[in-house]
Protein backbone atom coordinates (compact mmCIF):
# COMPACT_ATOMS: atom_id res chain seq x y z
CA UNK A 1 0.00 0.00 0.00
CA UNK A 2 1.53 3.33 -0.87
CA UNK A 3 1.68 5.75 1.91
CA UNK A 4 2.29 9.44 2.35
CA UNK A 5 3.47 11.51 5.23
CA UNK A 6 0.42 13.78 6.65
CA UNK A 7 2.87 17.31 8.18
CA UNK A 8 -0.08 18.64 9.26
CA UNK A 9 -0.73 15.94 11.50
CA UNK A 10 2.69 14.20 12.05
CA UNK A 11 1.40 10.98 10.37
CA UNK A 12 0.99 8.76 8.16
CA UNK A 13 -1.44 9.10 5.55
CA UNK A 14 -3.06 6.71 2.77
CA UNK A 15 -5.41 6.33 -0.43
CA UNK A 16 -8.95 7.44 0.52
CA UNK A 17 -10.23 4.15 0.07
CA UNK A 18 -7.84 2.04 1.84
CA UNK A 19 -7.76 4.67 4.90
CA UNK A 20 -11.43 4.15 4.52
CA UNK A 21 -11.18 0.40 5.18
CA UNK A 22 -9.02 0.83 8.02
CA UNK A 23 -11.48 3.45 9.68
CA UNK A 24 -14.40 1.31 9.18
CA UNK A 25 -12.09 -1.78 11.01
CA UNK A 26 -11.34 0.42 13.59
CA UNK A 27 -15.04 2.20 14.29
CA UNK A 28 -16.35 -1.22 15.00
CA UNK A 29 -13.53 -1.24 17.76
CA UNK A 30 -14.25 1.94 18.80
CA UNK A 31 -18.24 1.45 19.52
CA UNK A 32 -17.36 -1.40 21.57
CA UNK A 33 -14.99 0.28 23.73
CA UNK A 34 -17.73 2.92 23.46
CA UNK A 35 -20.81 0.94 24.94
CA UNK A 36 -18.35 -0.40 27.98
CA UNK A 37 -17.43 3.48 28.50
CA UNK A 38 -21.44 3.91 28.49
CA UNK A 39 -22.08 1.42 30.87
CA UNK A 40 -19.12 2.96 33.34
CA UNK A 41 -20.37 6.30 33.03
CA UNK A 42 -24.08 4.89 34.02
CA UNK A 43 -22.48 3.56 37.13
CA UNK A 44 -20.59 6.41 37.76
CA UNK A 45 -23.19 8.75 37.52
CA UNK A 46 -25.85 6.86 39.40
CA UNK A 47 -22.88 6.93 42.28
CA UNK A 48 -22.81 10.41 42.14
CA UNK A 49 -26.42 10.89 42.78
CA UNK A 50 -26.36 8.81 45.80
CA UNK A 51 -23.59 10.47 46.91
CA UNK A 52 -25.05 13.87 46.66
CA UNK A 53 -28.58 12.66 48.05
CA UNK A 54 -26.67 10.89 51.30
CA UNK A 55 -24.26 14.18 51.99
CA UNK A 56 -27.01 16.50 51.48
CA UNK A 57 -29.16 14.24 53.99
CA UNK A 58 -26.84 14.48 56.16
CA UNK A 59 -25.99 18.72 55.75
CA UNK A 60 -22.64 18.26 54.71
CA UNK A 61 -21.31 19.80 51.47
CA UNK A 62 -21.74 18.63 48.28
CA UNK A 63 -19.58 17.02 45.81
CA UNK A 64 -17.79 18.31 43.26
CA UNK A 65 -20.22 18.89 39.92
CA UNK A 66 -19.68 18.91 36.34
CA UNK A 67 -18.11 21.89 34.70
CA UNK A 68 -20.08 24.68 33.28
CA UNK A 69 -18.51 27.77 31.60
CA UNK A 70 -19.12 30.91 33.37
CA UNK A 71 -21.98 33.29 31.86
CA UNK A 72 -21.71 36.46 32.82
CA UNK A 73 -24.79 37.74 35.49
CA UNK A 74 -27.79 39.60 33.83
CA UNK A 75 -28.43 42.52 35.24
CA UNK A 76 -29.54 42.57 38.72
CA UNK A 77 -28.46 38.83 39.00
CA UNK A 78 -25.36 38.99 41.54
CA UNK A 79 -25.23 35.32 41.27
CA UNK A 80 -25.77 34.84 44.69
CA UNK A 81 -28.02 32.04 46.39
CA UNK A 82 -31.51 33.18 47.70
CA UNK A 83 -31.64 34.03 50.85
CA UNK A 84 -30.66 37.28 53.20
CA UNK A 85 -28.59 39.24 50.46
CA UNK A 86 -27.25 41.08 53.81
CA UNK A 87 -26.17 37.59 55.45
CA UNK A 88 -27.56 35.04 53.77
CA UNK A 89 -29.33 32.14 55.67
CA UNK A 90 -26.01 29.80 56.31
CA UNK A 91 -27.71 27.07 54.05
CA UNK A 92 -27.14 26.24 50.50
CA UNK A 93 -29.48 26.07 47.51
CA UNK A 94 -29.65 22.71 46.63
CA UNK A 95 -30.64 23.35 42.95
CA UNK A 96 -27.90 25.74 42.37
CA UNK A 97 -24.58 24.03 40.97
CA UNK A 98 -21.65 23.31 42.27
CA UNK A 99 -19.45 25.99 41.42
CA UNK A 100 -16.65 25.57 38.51
CA UNK A 101 -13.24 25.30 39.07
CA UNK A 102 -10.55 27.53 38.40
CA UNK A 103 -8.65 27.80 35.50
CA UNK A 104 -4.87 29.29 35.67
CA UNK A 105 -4.40 32.50 35.18
CA UNK A 106 -4.44 33.45 31.68
CA UNK A 107 -6.59 30.47 30.36
CA UNK A 108 -9.95 30.08 29.05
CA UNK A 109 -12.27 27.32 28.15
CA UNK A 110 -13.48 26.81 24.92
CA UNK A 111 -16.31 25.32 23.11
CA UNK A 112 -14.50 24.40 19.83
CA UNK A 113 -16.95 24.16 16.83
CA UNK A 114 -15.91 20.91 16.25
CA UNK A 115 -17.46 19.78 19.13
CA UNK A 116 -14.65 19.34 21.76
CA UNK A 117 -13.64 21.05 25.06
CA UNK A 118 -10.52 22.50 25.69
CA UNK A 119 -8.51 25.36 27.78
CA UNK A 120 -5.78 27.30 25.64
CA UNK A 121 -4.93 30.70 26.69
CA UNK A 122 -6.82 33.82 26.53
CA UNK A 123 -5.15 35.62 23.19
CA UNK A 124 -5.21 32.26 20.78
CA UNK A 125 -8.35 31.94 21.28
CA UNK A 126 -9.06 34.30 17.93
CA UNK A 127 -6.14 32.89 16.37
CA UNK A 128 -8.08 29.87 15.54
CA UNK A 129 -7.24 27.74 12.23
CA UNK A 130 -8.53 24.45 10.49
CA UNK A 131 -6.64 21.82 8.32
CA UNK A 132 -8.91 19.08 6.50
CA UNK A 133 -8.34 15.84 7.81
CA UNK A 134 -9.12 12.70 6.57
CA UNK A 135 -9.99 11.24 9.74
CA UNK A 136 -12.65 12.63 12.59
CA UNK A 137 -12.99 15.94 12.65
CA UNK A 138 -10.58 18.95 11.57
CA UNK A 139 -7.25 19.43 12.38
CA UNK A 140 -7.43 22.68 15.01
CA UNK A 141 -4.77 24.90 15.63
CA UNK A 142 -4.21 27.55 18.30
CA UNK A 143 -1.64 29.85 17.98
CA UNK A 144 0.07 32.24 19.67
CA UNK A 145 -0.38 36.10 18.02
CA UNK A 146 2.82 36.22 17.31
CA UNK A 147 3.40 32.49 15.76
CA UNK A 148 5.77 31.66 18.37
CA UNK A 149 3.60 28.92 20.47
CA UNK A 150 0.52 26.81 19.32
CA UNK A 151 -2.03 24.11 21.00
CA UNK A 152 -2.98 21.24 18.15
CA UNK A 153 -5.93 18.86 18.73
CA UNK A 154 -7.10 16.32 16.19
CA UNK A 155 -8.40 12.16 16.28
CA UNK A 156 -5.59 9.59 15.90
CA UNK A 157 -5.79 6.86 13.43
CA UNK A 158 -4.10 4.49 14.56
CA UNK A 159 -4.87 1.55 17.23
CA UNK A 160 -3.32 2.47 20.08
CA UNK A 161 -1.50 6.17 21.46
CA UNK A 162 1.69 4.05 21.55
CA UNK A 163 1.41 2.55 18.46
CA UNK A 164 0.95 5.92 16.80
CA UNK A 165 4.12 7.54 18.35
CA UNK A 166 6.05 4.67 17.35
CA UNK A 167 5.01 4.83 13.96
CA UNK A 168 5.98 8.55 14.29
CA UNK A 169 9.36 7.78 15.49
CA UNK A 170 10.35 5.34 13.21
CA UNK A 171 13.31 5.38 10.73
CA UNK A 172 10.61 5.31 7.79
CA UNK A 173 9.09 8.53 9.04
CA UNK A 174 10.03 11.59 7.44
CA UNK A 175 11.25 14.11 10.36
CA UNK A 176 11.31 17.88 10.69
CA UNK A 177 14.57 19.99 10.01
CA UNK A 178 16.92 18.87 13.23
CA UNK A 179 14.80 16.40 14.91
CA UNK A 180 15.91 15.39 18.63
CA UNK A 181 14.28 12.77 20.43
CA UNK A 182 14.20 13.99 24.55
CA UNK A 183 11.91 10.99 25.94
CA UNK A 184 9.32 8.84 24.77
CA UNK A 185 6.89 7.35 27.82
CA UNK A 186 3.31 6.18 28.86
CA UNK A 187 1.90 8.04 31.12
CA UNK A 188 -0.50 6.43 33.30
CA UNK A 189 -2.65 9.38 35.14
CA UNK A 190 -5.59 9.29 33.79
CA UNK A 191 -5.70 5.16 33.82
CA UNK A 192 -6.73 5.19 30.11
CA UNK A 193 -3.90 4.69 27.79
CA UNK A 194 -1.53 6.96 26.36
CA UNK A 195 1.48 7.96 25.08
CA UNK A 196 3.48 11.23 25.13
CA UNK A 197 6.86 12.45 23.13
CA UNK A 198 8.83 15.23 23.50
CA UNK A 199 11.25 16.58 21.00
CA UNK A 200 13.22 19.41 19.66
CA UNK A 201 13.29 20.51 15.73
CA UNK A 202 14.95 23.15 14.28
CA UNK A 203 12.14 24.31 12.00
CA UNK A 204 8.43 22.74 11.36
CA UNK A 205 7.07 23.16 8.10
CA UNK A 206 4.90 26.39 7.88
CA UNK A 207 5.43 27.43 10.98
CA UNK A 208 7.81 30.61 12.06
CA UNK A 209 11.53 30.77 12.24
CA UNK A 210 11.80 31.15 16.19
CA UNK A 211 14.86 28.73 16.30
CA UNK A 212 14.79 25.27 17.70
CA UNK A 213 11.29 24.46 18.47
CA UNK A 214 10.17 22.41 21.79
CA UNK A 215 7.39 20.39 20.89
CA UNK A 216 5.35 17.77 23.12
CA UNK A 217 2.62 15.55 21.66
CA UNK A 218 0.25 13.31 23.64
CA UNK A 219 -1.50 11.14 22.13
CA UNK A 220 -4.48 9.49 24.46
CA UNK A 221 -7.54 7.60 24.48
CA UNK A 222 -10.37 9.95 26.20
CA UNK A 223 -13.72 8.67 27.57
CA UNK A 224 -15.46 8.47 24.75
CA UNK A 225 -13.01 5.45 23.63
CA UNK A 226 -12.08 7.46 20.94
CA UNK A 227 -8.45 8.13 20.32
CA UNK A 228 -7.39 12.15 20.13
CA UNK A 229 -3.56 13.76 19.99
CA UNK A 230 -2.89 17.18 21.90
CA UNK A 231 0.44 18.85 20.88
CA UNK A 232 1.98 21.95 22.53
CA UNK A 233 4.76 23.90 20.38
CA UNK A 234 6.97 26.46 21.51
CA UNK A 235 10.62 28.12 21.56
CA UNK A 236 12.86 25.74 23.25
CA UNK A 237 14.62 29.05 24.24
CA UNK A 238 12.59 30.08 27.30
CA UNK A 239 12.80 26.34 28.64
CA UNK A 240 10.19 23.49 28.39
CA UNK A 241 8.10 24.18 31.07
CA UNK A 242 5.71 26.85 29.24
CA UNK A 243 4.67 23.86 26.38
CA UNK A 244 4.18 21.27 29.87
CA UNK A 245 1.84 23.69 31.00
CA UNK A 246 -0.11 24.44 27.73
CA UNK A 247 -0.71 20.52 27.18
CA UNK A 248 -1.33 19.95 30.70
CA UNK A 249 -4.13 22.63 31.08
CA UNK A 250 -5.44 21.25 27.99
CA UNK A 251 -5.66 17.66 28.62
CA UNK A 252 -7.42 18.50 32.46
CA UNK A 253 -9.91 20.48 30.23
CA UNK A 254 -10.34 18.80 26.96
CA UNK A 255 -13.67 16.79 27.05
CA UNK A 256 -14.82 15.24 23.63
CA UNK A 257 -17.31 15.87 21.36
CA UNK A 258 -20.98 14.60 22.30
CA UNK A 259 -20.06 13.65 25.99
CA UNK A 260 -20.46 15.00 29.43
CA UNK A 261 -17.04 15.43 31.06
CA UNK A 262 -16.40 15.41 34.84
CA UNK A 263 -15.47 18.41 36.63
CA UNK A 264 -11.60 19.26 36.25
CA UNK A 265 -9.58 18.36 39.33
CA UNK A 266 -7.66 21.92 40.25
CA UNK A 267 -5.23 22.01 42.80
Amino acid sequence: MVRVFDADRQDWAGPEEEQQIVVDQRRDGVRQRQALRGAVVVLAVCGVAFGTWALGWKDEPGPRGYFTVRETPAPGQSGETNGDPGGGTGTEDPASPSPSATLPLGFESVQDEEGFRVAVQEDWVENRQTVDSIHGFDVVNYRSADGSRRLQIYEVLEASPEESLQEFVSADTPKPDGFEQLSLENPEDSGLPAARLEYLADSLKGEEEIGTWHVVDHRFESVDGKLYAITSYGPESDGFDDERNVLETALAWFCPPATVCPEPVTE
